[in-house]
């Protein structure tokens, strides 16, 4: 099913190979939250996957999972990845991410990206935790 967002459709996604190619910027070393341990497709087996369309072309993909969690669900965003110029896709998409979790009680992600948490802040977001890590092997 496809909704019409203003300027793009968000319509369900699949795994193919076009996906995983701008999911991997989700799983660059840069990024990932996982110290090296997990693996893209782990993280998305299982996933519901969104692309987000402009003028016919995917400019954006997110995928979320739901967890059922002892006194609620928690919709997990695993991955986003994309861009479009001119255009702050986080600030216009956290809505329509926000409404494919509608049946969820709460969201979440982890990221790495300072500047990322910053933006989160100010659109309502909160820190919930502070995760660390350390490499013992």
């Amino acid at each position: 099913m496809d909704q019409d967002q203003g300027i793009a459709t968000i319509r369900a996604g699949q795994l193919d190979d076009a996906a995983r190619a701008a999911y991997a910027a989700a799983f660059s070393a840069r990024c990932d939250t996982t110290g090296g341990l997990g693996t893209m497709e782990a993280a998305l087996t299982g996933a519901a996957l969104f692309d987000v369309v402009v003028m016919g072309a995917v400019v954006a993909r997110y995928a979320i999972k739901q967890f059922q969690r002892p006194h609620g669900v928690e919709a997990y965003v695993m991955a986003a990845a994309g861009g479009l110029p001119g255009v702050d896709l986080i600030q216009t998409l956290e809505p329509h991410i926000a409404q494919h979790c509608q049946a969820a009680d709460r969201m979440k992600f982890s990221t790495r990206r300072r500047g990322l948490v910053k933006k989160m802040l100010r659109q309502g977001w909160v820190i919930d935790s502070y995760v660390l890590g350390k490499k013992i092997k």
